[in-house]
């Protein structure tokens, strides 16, 4: 899966249905207009993510679809994800931890945290092949 849909597909299911960005990625608008209405919309994560895959080269750099570039974009989103997480909650609390993707996993979901969980659900996923 290429580095642009991963990105797309992490934040599918925190956009709201209505908003300018869901639409743009519902019609399979190019990155560069996703992230235009994601920069209108003051979605500044899903717009900083694609702009740096569309720096690095986005579909058409296959060195981007390999694990370790993986790992480290999904690092980055954990980290995003991280910043806009109450304190007290359990998956910011794993996150801080440095805990297993799985434990990370199972606290988004039981915290109604979808996107997250099925990010996180992908990676595991695609460390399991590399292995």
């Amino acid at each position: 899966m290429d580095i642009i849909k991963q990105i797309l597909d992490s934040f599918g299911g925190t956009l709201p249905n209505d908003s300018k960005t869901a639409a743009a990625i519902a019609r399979n608008a190019s990155p560069e207009e996703v992230s235009a209405c994601a920069t209108e919309e003051g979605l500044h994560a899903l717009a900083g993510a694609l702009f740096e895959a569309c720096e690095e080269g986005g579909e058409t750099n296959a060195a981007l679809d390999s694990n370790v570039h993986v790992s480290e974009a999904l690092v980055h989103r954990l980290q995003e994800f991280r910043q806009e997480l109450p304190p007290e909650c359990e998956t910011a609390r794993l996150i801080d931890a440095e805990a297993r993707l799985e434990e990370i996993s199972e606290a988004a979901q039981k915290e109604g945290l979808t996107s997250l969980a099925t990010m996180l659900f992908e990676a595991e996923q695609e460390q399991g092949r590399a292995t």
